[in-house]
């Protein structure tokens, strides 16, 4: 298994359009059959910044989600509003 781990940050006055198009994000991202988890949070300190851990089976399953066609909607929505991206891709060991 696969774990992607992101941090997002947008300006607050974002935060609240961003939160919600991150859930539909989540939504479709879960109907791909590689992905078998999409969690999304909010840090509670920081309103413009989000946490996204994502699940996939392998690294063929990520980079179908990466190919996905509301994966480019999501990117061309969200990468204005991006001040910072950590982005981890990790192995899962437990």
């Amino acid at each position: 298994m696969i774990v992607i781990a992101v941090k997002l940050v947008v300006a607050e006055t974002d935060a609240a359009a961003f939160e919600a198009r991150l859930k539909q994000h989540a939504a479709n991202s879960l109907t791909q059959d590689g992905c078998k988890g999409f969690l999304v949070a909010r840090d509670q300190e920081n309103p413009g910044a989000f946490q996204l851990w994502e699940t996939y089976t392998d690294m063929a399953a990520f980079e179908e989600h990466k190919a996905a066609d509301f994966m480019a909607d999501f990117r061309e929505f969200s990468t204005p509003l991006i001040k910072d991206r950590v982005l981890a891709i990790c192995d899962q060991i437990a």
